[in-house]
């Protein structure tokens, strides 16, 4: 048995080592400033033609306008990437797509790297994009001189699984660094499964917080982010640096957990955003819970987590906490929560510090089954940072919390 698992390793590792392609081969060059597009696209075509491999992309810079995975067929494909640079290039001028002035040629989620299943309203991976690994890639755009672009991403896919971006960066993206989504273009096709995303030892720099997020999910099922580093990022009006939103409460969006990560001077509407969503009718499976949010650190943001639920959460009384938030820390922020129609949340183990006193948050926050416990409060306006609908402070949990202002420490339940 043991040979038979040793060959069947020595087979796999075979294949994939002799798959190794590099793009200088197919007219790449990361020492000028041409552009290097129908290059890398040769060589995606030809790993998916060969059933995978690796990428190989020598140190350099290379300038990319839209590398396109489209189909499942583009599976198994590792981009070895060695801490080149992909400076995205935009081609012709902005046109009016829906409400967007936007660079993109397609109506939905355009990218550098574009991987489309081409599928639609899939319920699980049979025919995702599978096992991607972008490695050492530095992905870097021009927001400050381009301005916004809702559509323009560095990277957006649409029905992936078991797909992995580690030891990379995002530099100055117009729309998202990492987009993955429900779909790229909404004429075309809408809903493709994407399962198993993890990204991890990542830099997410907007420079100038006129983009969109870091990282959208708007369709996951099992997400991890990890080691990862947020600042300058997300314009007003936009949701935030990490957004999961799924657009139809039939798309699953669970097992999502963000990890030992760093936020600084974050806009839009929070740090972290969830949508949660009611149960659906056309899929039974289980979704919106399972969002675990640990060790993290936030510093200059407005609020380090927003939850938005939805009508039914008053009817949410089922004991499980859809959403954790703990043992984190945050100095220097406007307001504890924004929390609309929320349910279920468990913040443990919080330290917050140094609030702004002078911002005021008129929206009250509603929610159902919201316990705060084992926190610090640190010279924060206890009284101004909570202003709750009446009918949900009885749902309001506190325990074993501790306020801290000019010195004077006090245990607080309620």
């Amino acid at each position: 048995m043991k040979r038979i698992l040793l060959l069947s390793t020595l087979i796999v590792y075979n294949f994939f080592y002799s798959n190794t392609l590099d793009v200088t081969q197919f007219g790449a060059n990361g020492k000028d400033t041409k552009d290097d597009t129908t290059a890398f696209q040769k060589c995606a075509d030809q790993l998916a033609a060969l059933g995978g491999g690796t990428m190989e992309i020598p140190l350099g810079t290379y300038y990319i306008s839209h590398v396109k995975f489209f189909g499942k067929k583009y599976s198994n494909i590792t981009f070895k990437g060695n801490g080149s640079t992909i400076k995205q290039v935009f081609l012709g001028k902005r046109i009016l797509i829906e409400r967007w002035n936007s660079y993109s040629r397609i109506n939905a989620a355009d990218g550098c790297f574009l991987f489309d299943a081409q599928v639609s309203k899939q319920f699980d991976d049979r025919n995702s994009i599978k096992n991607i690994i972008i490695d050492n890639l530095h992905f870097v755009s021009d927001v400050v001189k381009l301005g916004f672009d809702e559509l323009s991403h560095q990277i957006s896919a649409h029905g992936v699984s078991g797909f992995t971006v580690k030891n990379s960066s995002f530099t100055g993206f117009l729309g998202d660094g990492i987009s993955i989504n429900a779909g790229i273009d909404f004429t075309k096709n809408y809903g493709a499964y994407n399962k198993d995303v993890t990204i991890e030892n990542c830099k997410f720099d907007g420079i100038n917080n006129e983009n969109r997020q870091g990282i959208s999910f708007y369709y996951c099922d099992g997400f991890l982010v990890e080691n990862c580093s947020f600042k300058n990022i997300t314009r007003d009006g936009m949701p935030a640096a990490i957004d999961v939103e799924p657009m139809d409460n039939w798309q699953v969006s669970r097992n999502g957990i963000i990890r030992n990560c760093d936020f600084t001077n974050i806009g839009g509407v929070a740090a972290i955003v969830i949508f949660l969503m009611d149960k659906s009718k056309e899929n039974p499976v289980k979704s919106s819970y399972g969002f675990i949010i640990e060790n993290c650190n936030f510093n200059k943001v407005r609020t380090p987590l927003a939850v938005i639920g939805n009508d039914s959460y008053r009817n949410y009384n089922d004991g499980e906490n859809k959403i954790i938030f703990q043992n984190s820390t945050i100095d220097g922020f406007k307001t504890i929560l924004d929390f609309r129609k929320a349910y279920e949340v468990l913040y443990d183990n919080l330290t917050f510090k140094n609030n702004d006193k002078l911002y005021f948050y008129k929206q009250e926050n509603e929610f159902n089954n919201f316990t705060i416990k084992s926190s610090l409060f640190e010279n924060t306006d206890i009284q101004k940072n909570f202003l709750i609908n009446k009918n949900s402070l009885k749902n309001l949990k506190f325990e074993n919390n501790r306020i801290i202002n000019n010195g004077k420490s006090s245990t607080f339940f309620f």
